[in-house]
């Protein structure tokens, strides 16, 4: 699957009995995986009754509240394509901390706004991709017929950077960016890679030379800022561990 690191190898030994919580169930197809990966799964979802897959009881969870879980009870927690829909990202990332142990694991999948297409599309449309225009207030919130609530559209995708600023707020380290699939006018757009690669790398210099004793930080945003599966991946799929 795109979205996600592939479990299938940790069949047999990392995922056996770990406790993992899906905090956007959706139909439930991820949790499926981790459950046949040997995983204690916990679903959560704002329209639990979207569970078609999963085994398991898929419960209702408002990700801008606090959440109905137990703190430092699960072991990997998932939140795939859902926080570019929510106003209070800062949130998520508060309660994701609690409730993950000591060096536990943190998957986030979201749009990639930081590619070299989402960059090109936000100059030319202030929008995700340069053919469809920005949510508007005729479909900036979405409701379903039949169901109370809703959610806004892709109203607050974020960039790879504030991701990381706000999971570091919590004490959850980026481990790695897992590649997702490569956009075609990313890989075509990659004309100007030694000119953002120059930038980068000036501000970088200049942040090190200012504040020395900082580097591994000012460096990891360089990697990122240089990394090519965040540049040309059409999804960011990041790796997050909760420091002891």
């Amino acid at each position: 699957m795109d979205q996600l690191p592939e479990i299938e190898h940790s069949r047999d030994s990392a995922l056996q009995q770990k406790v993992v919580v899906d905090l956007s169930a959706g139909s439930g197809y991820i949790a499926h995986l981790f459950e046949e990966a040997g995983s204690d799964v916990r679903l959560y979802d704002l329209f639990p009754q979207q569970n078609k897959y999963s085994k398991g009881l898929c419960q209702f969870i408002d990700l801008q509240k606090p959440f109905p879980i137990v703190s430092a009870t699960a072991d990997i927690v998932i939140c795939s394509e859902t926080i570019e829909h929510l106003p209070n990202q800062h949130h998520l990332f508060v309660e994701t901390a609690r409730i993950l142990r000591n060096n536990g694991v943190f998957i986030l999948t979201t749009p990639n706004s930081s590619s070299l297409r989402s960059r090109f599309a936000q100059f030319i449309m202030e929008s995700e991709h340069y053919s469809t225009p920005a949510p508007n207030e005729l479909n900036a919130f979405v409701s379903w017929d039949g169901k109370e609530g809703g959610y806004f559209s892709k109203l607050f995708i974020s960039g790879v950077l504030r991701l990381r600023t706000l999971a570091a707020l919590n004490q959850l380290s980026l481990k790695t960016i897992h590649r997702s699939r490569y956009s075609s006018t990313s890989v075509w757009m990659l004309f100007f890679y030694p000119l953002l690669y120059f930038f980068a790398r000036k501000v970088y210099r200049k942040q090190v030379k200012n504040d020395p004793g900082n580097n591994a930080v000012y460096r990891a945003i360089f990697d990122l800022n240089t990394s090519l599966d965040v540049l040309l991946g059409k999804h960011l799929i990041m790796e997050f561990s909760k420091s002891s």
